[in-house]
């Protein structure tokens, strides 16, 4: 098939890291790539010499009708037979673009935000064979949004990326551990994904002294918009007295395969729509403590293959923390289930059957 995806992300999240596995692995089973972008745009840089068509698309916002036109166009030099949207303000430029051509289109909601729906937006996208859900949490929002189109939706998590895991030794070498523990949050540096509140955890564990054999890692970068946000976190750990115990290392690449470097993994969040880190860490074996909040509730069984927690509770995440850092035979039985668990639901190559069975069933 000759398969368009649109995207005009500017930085890269769990959403984008979707979007490159995707076209990776559709490009794997034999079909033509084209992905349309908007200029400068982060993905083409995750793809070196990749055999994909590239589209250079303004996508300003969701009234662009110059970029649906231009949409529009590719689509019918290029012969293009299905049309996959991910981002929100994608959703209505794509639907006008596709609205009177003889091509399939879908669109993913990858976040738990509601979508400012209207008439309009609504009509725009009717046509939409179907309206892909990464969890039951984001299900109901797009249902509030689109009351009319509640039947075109179906729910498909997002999947394991394909890593090769490196020995803990590799990883803890990579990183540079010398502590017998490692412990991490990791995702974009925002308010949302609540890095404050890992830091005020960790105060309260050295002020018990139950942090003296642990290393703590802040993982992401910050978007321009949150580098205030990022320079708090560094002065509130100065501040704290723990800055020489937390290591704030940036962005990384192909971070999955390091992850084995970790015992657990903190997912502190106000919300999450899923959590691909989350699937990823319990895959390499670590303990992850997450928010019972949207797709992480929905990932983690309290207790079995994880630990869910309040959101915005430092202190039930020391609570927990100094429980698994003390008990390890809880924490490999954690571990354990959660890696069984996340191999069965979350199989990248199931899950790609699933899509490219929309993309073919339509």
């Amino acid at each position: 098939m000759k398969i368009l995806q649109v995207c005009s992300a500017e930085g890269i999240g769990g959403g984008e890291q979707h979007v490159i596995d995707l076209t990776r692995g559709l490009l794997q089973r034999g079909h033509e790539l084209h992905l349309a972008v908007r200029p400068n745009s982060p993905l083409q840089m995750e793809f070196g010499d990749a055999p994909i068509h590239w589209h250079e698309v303004k996508l300003r916002n969701a009234l662009d009708v110059f970029s649906a036109k231009r949409l529009s166009k590719l689509i019918t030099e290029h012969k293009i037979e299905v049309v996959h949207a991910h981002l929100a303000r994608d959703y209505p430029v794509t639907g006008l673009a596709t609205k009177n051509l003889s091509v399939r289109f879908f669109l993913t909601r990858h976040h738990f935000n509601p979508i400012k729906s209207s008439s309009l937006y609504e009509a725009s996208i009717r046509h939409a064979i179907k309206l892909i859900a990464v969890s039951e949490t984001v299900r109901q929002e797009l249902a509030k949004a689109f009351p009319a189109l509640q039947d075109h939706i179906e729910i498909i998590p997002n999947w394991l990326r394909f890593a090769t895991l490196l020995s803990r030794t590799e990883a803890r070498k990579y990183f540079d551990i010398k502590r017998p523990t490692a412990i991490a949050v990791i995702g974009q540096i925002t308010p949302l994904k609540r890095q404050d509140l890992f830091l005020e955890a960790i105060r309260l564990l050295a002020a018990n002294q139950a942090s003296e054999n642990v290393e703590f890692f802040i993982i992401g970068a910050a978007h321009p918009a949150d580098k205030n946000y990022e320079q708090k976190l560094h002065q509130t750990a100065q501040e704290m007295g723990i800055e020489s115990q937390v290591k704030f290392t940036g962005f990384l690449p192909d971070l999955p395969k390091y992850l084995t470097a970790f015992d657990a993994i903190v997912a502190p969040s106000d919300n999450e729509g899923f959590s691909l880190i989350a699937i990823e860490a319990m895959h390499a074996g670590c303990a992850v403590l997450a928010s019972e909040v949207g797709g992480l509730a929905e990932i983690i069984t309290h207790n079995e293959t994880g630990i869910l927690f309040p959101p915005g509770q430092a202190e039930i995440i020391a609570r927990h923390l100094r429980f698994l850092l003390s008990d390890s035979s809880t924490r490999t039985q954690i571990t354990t289930a959660a890696q069984a668990s996340v191999r069965e639901r979350f199989a990248r190559e199931h899950i790609l059957d699933q899509i490219e069975a929309l993309y073919r069933s339509a």
